[in-house]
């Protein structure tokens, strides 16, 4: 009788070929995606750190010299570039704010199944499938050839006081559309076994919002508020298609002026940088607030 040794328990689990098979094919699909990524966005923003060190005119000059951090000083000094962030943080405060809660509204009204149902939640996506640069335009001749007569208020994107939320009012009908569906995706998965213990403990239906649905639904306000977020930042083409610049430059388009119009491309690479952080920052403190109020069905 031979006795069999006692199996290794610290020895390391190792794929099977189907599961290397299955994992190298997913590698090469996402491969293509992966090296547009890296050649578009990750290779020219590496690039762009030791250009914000120097005193660059051009992206592509060959005589510079390093200044240090003499640029990120300027720009910290600069009212210019503090007026411009400051338009981008109020964008993106109100952008967040009205296009969840219209969107949240109004996939509390359109969550359920039906043809009507249906065919209105296609109406309020089709915005999102409009360029922000037409939805610019279309709301430039709403504020002023429709707006202006019917109230005999000139268009807000012509004052400097309420041009930033004219510019936040085009990004929310935008955008409230994705943000619903995202909300209706969220109220589909809420078991409603739920709903019907809290009616018989006598929940009414502000308890049942309060208690139930906004705990269940908290993944959903995570990747609204997260995008929402990045995309409020990073806004550009709202702020470039106004005509009165200065009323309304956000940082995106302080950077692209001082790059490519201003001939200071170390500054402006500077303020990109600074613009980078001050979005990764945001969106990580954000996304980690969010994701421990969220609750496992």
């Amino acid at each position: 009788m031979t006795i069999q040794p006692p199996a290794r328990l610290d020895r390391k689990p190792t794929l099977s070929r189907y599961a290397l098979r299955e994992h190298g094919a997913n590698i090469l699909f996402m491969l293509p995606a992966f090296l547009l990524f890296a050649y578009v966005v990750l290779i020219p923003f590496l690039q762009s750190i030791p250009v914000s060190f120097t005193d660059k005119k051009a992206i592509f000059a060959s005589s510079w010299n390093f200044v240090g951090m003499d640029n990120y000083l300027k720009l910290l000094k600069s009212a210019s570039f503090q007026d411009s962030f400051m338009h981008t943080a109020q964008f993106t405060a109100v952008y967040i704010v009205g296009a969840n809660v219209l969107g949240l509204s109004l996939a509390l009204m359109l969550w359920k199944t039906g043809r009507f149902n249906n065919i209105v939640r296609t109406l309020l996506f089709m915005p999102f499938t409009v360029s922000l640069v037409a939805s610019t335009k279309v709301w430039s001749y709403v504020y002023t050839d429709i707006l202006t007569p019917l109230t005999g208020s000139p268009s807000p994107l012509g004052i400097s006081s309420q041009v930033i939320y004219g510019l936040a009012l085009i990004a929310i009908w935008r955008d409230m559309g994705y943000c619903m569906l995202i909300y209706i995706a969220a109220l589909q998965s809420v078991p409603l076994e739920y709903y019907e213990a809290a009616r018989v403990e006598g929940a009414n239906a502000w308890h049942e919002l309060r208690h139930i649905t906004v705990p269940m639904i908290v993944p959903a306000f995570t990747a609204n508020v997260t995008l929402l977020l990045s995309w409020g930042l990073r806004c550009f083409d709202y702020s470039q298609m106004v005509i009165n610049m200065k009323t309304a430059k956000t940082t995106a388009v302080f950077v692209y002026e001082y790059i490519f119009g201003n001939a200071r491309a170390g500054v402006g690479q500077a303020g990109a940088i600074m613009l980078t952080l001050v979005l990764v920052l945001l969106t990580n403190i954000v996304t980690t607030i969010l994701r421990k109020r969220e609750v496992e069905m």
